[in-house]
């Protein structure tokens, strides 16, 4: 697994969403790449911090406005940069 690869999956792996495969993977690269591992470390800390958040509901209006663009996002796919 390279770095780009692990960026890409990290939430996913912190979040225990992924197969066992992968995450040994991800083990195996976290064993020799400093940066990832203190790419991973910074994302679980941010996870938890956020986990510790109090949850508050989505203003009406934020939510309407999600509505819309996650309804165009699925019958156009995302947009171009």
């Amino acid at each position: 697994m390279e770095c780009r690869e692990l960026f890409a999956r990290l939430s996913e792996y912190v979040d225990g969403e992924l197969s066992q495969e992968i995450c040994e993977q991800i083990r195996r690269h976290l064993a020799d790449c400093e940066p990832c591992v203190n790419f991973a470390h910074t994302l679980r800390t941010t996870a938890e911090l956020c986990r510790r958040l109090p949850s508050r509901p989505i203003p009406p209006d934020v939510a309407a406005e999600l509505r819309v663009v996650l309804s165009t996002y699925r019958s156009e796919g995302p947009a171009q940069a």
